[in-house]
């Protein structure tokens, strides 16, 4: 009887995971866990200099490379580029033109020729069925916790010179101020913001603290709304604070990803539902975007490190 094998796979990187952009570079980990039989093995690794998906590739590879006997394999993983890459031909394509223009051309020919000698049946799924799992949140916990270490080895030769603005997000026009992605510390002249929002929807709060000193320098409670919202608000309200006081804020930190994205596309695409109970934090959402499009900072806005760095200072611990 054929075994049957399932592989939960996260590829981790942080900086690169947001913005729904998965080749920024990054100091990255992946998580693997390997299930058979009742049995379970975990795998992790991690480096500096690398991207989301490079995490995600290396740890189908490694987990892979672990299964001898012939079986049929379930590999799991949430980055859509690879699975897609995977399921839709496009691996056979690029191999038969050469890999031409193409990126990660190293992992992609490792991991070519193990599906091509393998005598194991492989397919591969996005991650939505067992997100939730033990197993797989087992995998995320292994390649978040990686990609928080320092003095990873190198993955991108060459690149040790590689620097990025983290993101940062302001004027249309790219600041010529850059900063290392390897010696990853916080910059502490900056404002860090969260947001809690009791059942989500429901009451919420926000507020702004000195990143160094743990200062409140602003809070404002919301009637009803959702965190993302929050942390949306807190982000436009430290913008639009400093900008008012005259001064120059260099940094703002948050740990939410999709409150980012929304202040970059200057839009709230919150799917929240407007109504009577809520309407003052609707009211406060089209202050925030018209603010975001009436104005220009020169302010970087980066994603906390958690792994690497703990809870954010303005962090109400109610996770």
């Amino acid at each position: 009887m054929t075994n049957e094998i399932k592989i939960f796979v996260y590829g981790s990187c942080h900086f690169s995971e947001l913005l729904d952009r998965d080749e920024l570079i990054g100091i990255g980990g992946y998580g693997v866990v390997i299930k058979s039989k009742g049995q379970r093995i975990e795998l992790s690794g991690g480096y500096s200099n690398t991207t989301n998906a490079r995490m995600d590739i290396i740890g189908i590879i490694e987990g892979l490379k672990k299964i001898i006997e012939p079986s049929n394999i379930i590999v799991y993983l949430t980055n859509g580029y690879v699975i897609d890459t995977l399921t839709k031909g496009w691996l056979k394509k690029w191999k038969v033109e050469g890999f031409k223009k193409k990126k990660h051309v190293d992992l992609w020919i490792q991991l070519d020729k193990i599906l091509s000698d393998t005598s194991h049946s492989i397919s591969f799924q996005q991650s939505k069925s067992v997100k939730y799992t033990p197993d797989f949140k087992l995998a995320e916990h292994l390649g978040k916790s990686m990609s928080g270490k320092r003095n990873l080895p190198n993955d991108l030769q060459g690149t040790e010179h590689i620097v990025y603005d983290y993101f940062g997000i302001g004027s249309e026009e790219k600041s010529n101020k850059i900063l290392e992605v390897v010696n990853d510390t916080p910059i502490l002249t900056s404002i860090s913001v969260d947001a809690s929002s009791i059942q989500n929807p429901g009451p919420t709060e926000y507020r702004g603290v000195d990143t160094k000193t743990k200062q409140l320098l602003f809070e404002k409670k919301l009637n009803e709304a959702t965190n993302n919202i929050g942390e949306f608000l807190a982000i436009v309200h430290a913008l639009a604070l400093y900008k008012k006081q005259g001064k120059e804020l260099e940094v703002i930190y948050s740990d939410s990803s999709i409150a980012i994205s929304w202040v970059k596309q200057k839009k709230c695409k919150t799917k929240f539902e407007k109504s009577e109970r809520n309407s003052e934090t609707f009211e406060i959402i089209e202050r925030a975007i018209t603010w975001l499009h009436n104005n220009e900072y020169k302010t970087k806005i980066f994603k906390w490190n958690t792994g690497a760095w703990g809870q954010i200072p303005a962090d109400y611990g109610r996770k």
